[in-house]
């Protein structure tokens, strides 16, 4: 029986994994937050576990108005529409901004188009937020297009 269990196991996991792959990208940021004009660059690493889903991990920095912080942002990644080229994704991710400490957050969904160039480069866009942010002590809805931002970049997959 516990062989039955592990070869069913090895084929579950290799079948989930066939169109696997890992991927980095590299984008920009800007928007307006409580009246600041804000920039941030954005690289990220991540995980295309199939056609679907993939997670990733943000790290780099903003800068709002003349300070500089940190920046977080770990990030699910769901494709609801595609054909050969173009995919329609929703993102829910959770943005983390620090310097010496935390300063702000944003937790909600993003919609995303991304178009496909080749095999390994694809373009992206995400145009937004919406859900809740947290900032300077205060909590607050997160919603629209050019108040959290619209970024763009580029993505590698291996």
């Amino acid at each position: 029986m516990k062989k039955i269990l592990a070869i069913l196991l090895i084929l579950v996991s290799t079948s989930l994994n066939v169109n696997a792959q890992w991927f980095v990208a590299g984008g920009t940021n800007i928007g307006y937050l409580k009246n600041n004009f804000q920039f941030a660059l954005k690289p990220s690493v991540g995980y295309e576990f199939n056609d679907r889903w993939a997670v990733g991990l943000g790290l780099g920095m903003e800068v709002i108005s003349d300070n500089v912080y940190g920046y977080v942002e770990p990030y699910a990644r769901f494709n609801c529409w595609k054909n050969d080229k173009v995919f329609l994704d929703v993102k829910a991710r959770a943005e983390l901004l620090f310097n010496s400490e935390l300063i702000g957050s944003q937790i909600g969904l993003s919609p995303s188009i991304r178009i496909k160039l080749n095999n390994h480069w694809q373009v992206y866009g995400d145009v937004g937020l919406f859900g809740v942010e947290y900032y300077d002590g205060d909590w607050g809805p997160a919603f629209g297009v050019g108040s959290v931002g619209i970024a763009t970049g580029v993505i590698y997959r291996f």
